[in-house]
């Protein structure tokens, strides 16, 4: 099982924004960014509180395609 970091990286709807919600414990936090989910069925219902430890088993996961050419 990857790391949530690595996962929320790898992710095509893995998005950080520097606006951190007060109830921090909920939420992944990383080099002062919250991460989130923002698949565009469930962003605009749940925003930022899609955390990235909900996309373990979430059937909406989309791997970014590599950058490097092989």
């Amino acid at each position: 099982m990857p790391e949530q970091e690595d996962r929320h990286r790898a992710c095509w709807y893995g998005r950080r924004t520097p606006d951190i919600p007060p109830n921090i414990g909920f939420h992944t936090i990383e080099d002062g960014h919250l991460l989130y989910c923002a698949h565009p069925m469930l962003f605009p219902v749940v925003g930022y509180q899609f955390d990235v430890r909900n996309c373990e088993g979430c059937d909406y996961y989309r791997a970014r395609r590599s950058t490097s050419a092989s």
